[in-house]
């Protein structure tokens, strides 16, 4: 009996640990990093002559965005001579293909699949059809604001080293606000900005991110999350610096509800197992900073789930302490709070709290399921778009352009 508890004590306590050092311990240890290293400053390189830029975007069955989506493009403060749109048909269905011609003499170029391919396979063809010196990759349903571009490219100019930068994207409601409940990724960016300090930010949002295209490198089959691993494969390659500028801004509409970014959640479960098996030799001591970073903010995270569940199981071997039994109430106190959380909105401070926790659960939940379902070779290439409305995008009051709304206008003209 004395062994159990005393191995259950270990199993706590080594659980609880490397809970608390990956989500409290790692941001600590990035800030004290970073107090002792010194930085040259970025400066400003406003050049006369920027260089040229290619966007890419793969689509699925997105005719109800696509055209605010190009339209936004079009409208960005970057010199026309310079940026190429090349959009990528994933096998759509629906009229998405007809809308992006409707741009052909806007200079928008339509690569249509006439089966689907997946995501990744569709970017592994449009890239090589690239001709900008750097590649903006972005989605459908984003909306940049007019210098993102440019800032973007700034990044690059403020560290030569770089051979991607990850831009700042905001999810707003309906009515057009900032959500409310961001707190996972003001959290998210604080880690980016801590890790970007050291040129060793792991990943990137595929909402708005950029690379040296002579550095990508063709995605694997099976790639669920491409913005994931397109900047691992390019370290691995003897890419330089991932790093993060934030006044490189997008945004998107949230997910409407919880079953929405359950599932969103699930498959990049799935598709970070799937990028570790591309990308685990980062893990070696061998890669320095990079390898730090990868086990405390991706490794340990993804074994969350395990850990979560580990922690309450051994505690359950210690409910003859005290302590042991005043833990165990409030893992179930959480618990509780995160179930409740819907009904705890509208209480001060206790329902912010109720809803991160709830975000948390989640995000442990749909990542236990991400992987389960990819190791027993339940996820595919191929991606389901989330309903999408053109009324979403226009009621948020951002300035879109009035040829924007004229799109809509031509949308919603009865049929001759």
């Amino acid at each position: 009996m004395v062994e159990n508890i005393t191995f259950a004590h270990v199993v706590l306590a080594t659980s609880l640990s490397l809970l608390f050092y990956t989500y409290v311990g790692y941001p600590i240890l990035l800030t004290l990093l970073a107090s002792l290293r010194r930085d040259g400053g970025e400066g400003h390189h406003d050049r006369v002559s920027w260089p040229s830029v290619t966007v890419v975007i793969s689509a699925y069955n997105e005719e109800t965005v696509i055209g605010l989506r190009i339209q936004n493009l079009l409208e960005v403060d970057y010199p026309r001579d310079k940026l190429q749109i090349l959009i990528g048909s994933d096998g759509s269905t629906d009229g998405t293909c007809d809308v992006i011609s409707r741009y052909r003499f806007a200079g928008v170029k339509l690569v249509a699949c006439a089966s689907r391919k997946g995501k990744a396979g569709v970017l592994n063809d449009l890239v090589p059809r690239a001709t900008g010196e750097f590649v903006v990759f972005t989605d459908a349903n984003t909306f940049y604001d007019r210098d993102a571009i440019k800032e973007l490219i700034r990044g690059f100019q403020a560290c030569e080293s770089a051979c991607a930068v990850v831009g700042l994207l905001e999810f707003r409601t309906s009515s057009g606000t900032v959500n409310p409940d961001s707190l996972y990724w003001r959290y998210e960016s604080l880690l980016k900005k801590l890790e970007s300090r050291f040129g060793t930010l792991l990943g990137a949002n595929g909402a708005i991110y950029a690379i040296r295209r002579a550095f990508y490198h063709p995605l694997p089959p099976g790639t669920i999350v491409d913005d994931f691993l397109i900047p691992l494969l390019m370290r691995l390659d003897g890419g330089g610096a991932v790093v993060f500028r934030p006044s490189a801004k997008a945004w998107e509409h949230t997910p409407e509800t919880v079953r929405d970014e359950f599932r969103r959640r699930v498959r990049i479960g799935a598709g970070d197992a799937h990028a570790l098996i591309h990308s685990w030799r980062l893990l070696f001591p061998t890669h320095g900073m990079l390898a730090l970073c990868y086990w405390s903010h991706k490794v340990f995270r993804w074994m969350g789930p395990g850990l979560l569940l580990t922690a309450f199981i051994s505690n359950l071997f210690l409910l003859n302490n005290q302590w042991g039994q005043v833990l165990l109430g409030a893992q179930l106190l959480g618990y509780v709070l995160g179930l409740c959380a819907p009904w705890l909105r509208s209480i001060p401070l206790l329902g912010r709290v109720a809803t991160a926790i709830s975000y948390f659960i989640v995000l442990n939940a749909a990542l236990l399921v991400g992987f389960v379902r990819f190791f027993m070779g339940m996820t595919g290439q191929t991606w389901q778009t989330t309903p999408r409305t053109v009324e979403a995008a226009l009621s948020s009051g951002q300035p879109l352009g009035e040829n924007m709304r004229m799109e809509k206008a031509r949308e919603n003209r009865p049929a001759a």
